[in-house]
């Protein structure tokens, strides 16, 4: 009796080229040039990576203690020490929405090898073109007020509210933001002198600048 040749689908093959594609080790390289790769999405709160060379372009400034300066150079030398002396390491960075939503947030730098980062390092950022913010609006997303709190805490001691389009003005700038359990705390100095929530990290935030358009 004669044997019947099974002939398998085109798509088969297709996907059998791709997936022995992905194990090679030119698609390991192609996608450890980015760290964005492969899909190139953001991460919920931060921008895309960037290499450190559009740094100069991307208007914010860091570096505002020497904690944190002595804190980059100490993350500079465990990236070199790790990778070795004689290889080139490529550093990115990234930055958290609230630098344009608020005007201060956070930077992250990364030294990338061998397609993943060997050490991060984040600090204080702010966005350098607005040279000062005093002045916040309560914009949040269901329209409630926000509460002010003695601490950054949500059981903390509560000072008073503020409604929704209502202004707050900052301790600082860069302004006073802490996490407290997944939740960012940013300190004011009017309408009380207190904290209040602006959500955490990943969420669009509980306030806006003055000048930025409403939800």
């Amino acid at each position: 009796m004669a044997k019947t040749l099974k002939v398998l689908p085109s798509s088969f093959f297709n996907c059998l080229v791709g997936a022995l594609w992905l194990l090679s080790p030119l698609a390991v390289q192609a996608q450890s040039q980015n760290p964005n790769a492969p899909h190139n999405q953001a991460e919920p709160g931060w921008s895309l990576w960037r290499s450190q060379a559009e740094a100069v372009k991307a208007d914010f400034d860091a570096g505002f203690s020497n904690l944190e300066l002595g804190g980059y150079l100490d993350f500079e030398n465990a990236c070199k020490t790790d990778a070795g002396s004689d290889t080139e390491i490529k550093y990115w960075f990234r930055l958290s929405n609230s630098v344009q939503r608020l005007g201060t947030g956070l930077v992250e730098s990364g030294c990338w090898f061998g397609g993943r980062f060997l050490h991060t390092y984040r600090s204080t950022a702010i966005k350098a073109s607005l040279h000062n913010v005093n002045c916040l609006r309560v914009d949040t997303q269901n329209k409630k007020s926000l509460v002010i709190r003695q601490e950054p805490r949500v059981n903390s001691r509560r000072l008073g509210i503020v409604a929704n389009g209502r202004i707050v003005k900052p301790d600082s700038f860069p302004a006073s933001i802490v996490e407290v359990d997944g939740e960012n705390w940013i300190a004011i100095a009017s309408p009380k002198e207190g904290w209040i929530s602006d959500g955490s990290l990943a969420s669009s935030g509980n306030l806006r600048l003055c000048s930025a358009k409403k939800r």
